[in-house]
């Protein structure tokens, strides 16, 4: 099999979007909310209330989780300026609200902890009209958030529920759902944010506000990203995907000199059966602004055209080498193609 050509659209938006839009370090620190912060309406308020007390009674287990929708939580890691920014996907349903704005009570908490025993890490309350959803299925919708977080272990716990309806004694339905977190620290050696695989990347209109970037949390270095919440696609898409590189070593003029490989494995096989051009982020490939003490970040995208691969199941092996100090780490990605 020949090689693949992987797509280098985005080139040039990237590097422009890396200058211009993030700040040092990373991601804008977001703006959390709580009723203190926001001014509240009586009805919004009796909501923030019921949820959080909805959630003092569930974690304390003395009653159990209402499950009125089904949800899975799908998370990002990817660094902040102080730390960790966790952009989310909510896929509700079958069972999609129907009554709007839906309210939305997020608490984190250190694993094994309890509400009367410390302080959340992070908490969040947010009204959600009918437009902040988007359609998933005949019956299921998505809803994107973030959170901040330190590194560590959490537990997050999302407790939501319907505007109450006017025209109808049925109770709003409500969901409490809980998930364990793991958050990596970015501090030290090469590493890299999530490998976020996308079903479209975009030059974002406008630089985000902190308040913003939370209700946009997959516009990330100047590109909106429309995550794949599974990795699955078909013949005629693009394995499409982006991640940042943190710790990298700076030469002259804080330029870093790195070197992205990537290799093709089929099912269990060891051995690659394709490798593709590599990617250069180097003093002859940045613009000559680009300087890594100024808080500047190499941000790789790419999209690998699938139309060549038989249906099954592959790993795309990606390669990063730092050539300022000799590191090197490898990150997997294991997908499907279907016809």
């Amino acid at each position: 099999m020949g090689f693949y050509h992987v797509s280098r659209i985005f080139a040039a938006l990237i590097i422009s979007a890396v200058l211009t839009t993030m700040p040092a370090y990373g991601q804008p620190k977001p703006q959390e909310q709580t009723a203190e912060k926001l001014k509240l309406s009586k009805t919004e308020m009796a909501q923030y209330k019921a949820l959080t007390g909805l959630v003092d009674t569930v974690t304390s287990g003395k009653e159990p989780a209402p499950r009125d929708f089904t949800v899975a939580f799908h998370s990002h890691f990817i660094r902040s300026i102080t730390n960790v920014f966790v952009p989310y996907v909510l896929e509700i349903g079958p069972g999609k609200p129907s009554s709007f704005p839906v309210a939305l009570y997020v608490r984190a908490q250190k694993k094994g902890a309890t509400s009367a025993a410390s302080e959340p890490v992070f908490t969040d309350i947010y009204f959600a009209n009918a437009n902040s959803f988007t359609t998933a299925g005949q019956d299921s919708v998505q809803f994107s958030r973030a959170l901040e977080l330190p590194p560590g272990d959490f537990e997050v716990t999302l407790a939501m529920t319907e505007a109450p309806s006017k025209n109808t004694r049925t109770p709003p339905k409500r969901v409490v759902h809980t998930q364990a977190l793991t958050v990596p620290d970015f501090s030290g050696s090469l590493t890299t944010s999530s490998i976020l695989l996308a079903k479209s990347i975009e030059a974002a209109s406008q630089q985000l506000t902190a308040r913003q970037q939370m209700e946009q949390p997959f516009t990330i270095g100047g590109q909106t990203i429309t995550p794949a919440l599974t990795p699955t696609f078909t013949k005629s898409a693009e394995l499409l995907f982006m991640f940042l590189v943190y710790n990298e070593g700076a030469g002259p003029a804080g330029k870093p000199d790195i070197e992205v490989g990537y290799t093709l494995t089929r099912g269990a096989e060891a051995k690659p059966f394709a490798k593709m051009p590599n990617s250069l982020f180097n003093a002859t490939t940045l613009p000559a602004e680009f300087n890594l003490s100024a808080g500047h970040q190499v941000m790789v995208v790419q999209g690998v055209p699938l139309a060549s691969l038989a249906p099954g199941d592959y790993t795309l092996a990606i390669a990063i080498t730092d050539k300022t100090n000799n590191g090197a780490i490898t990150r997997t990605v294991p997908f499907t193609v279907i016809p």
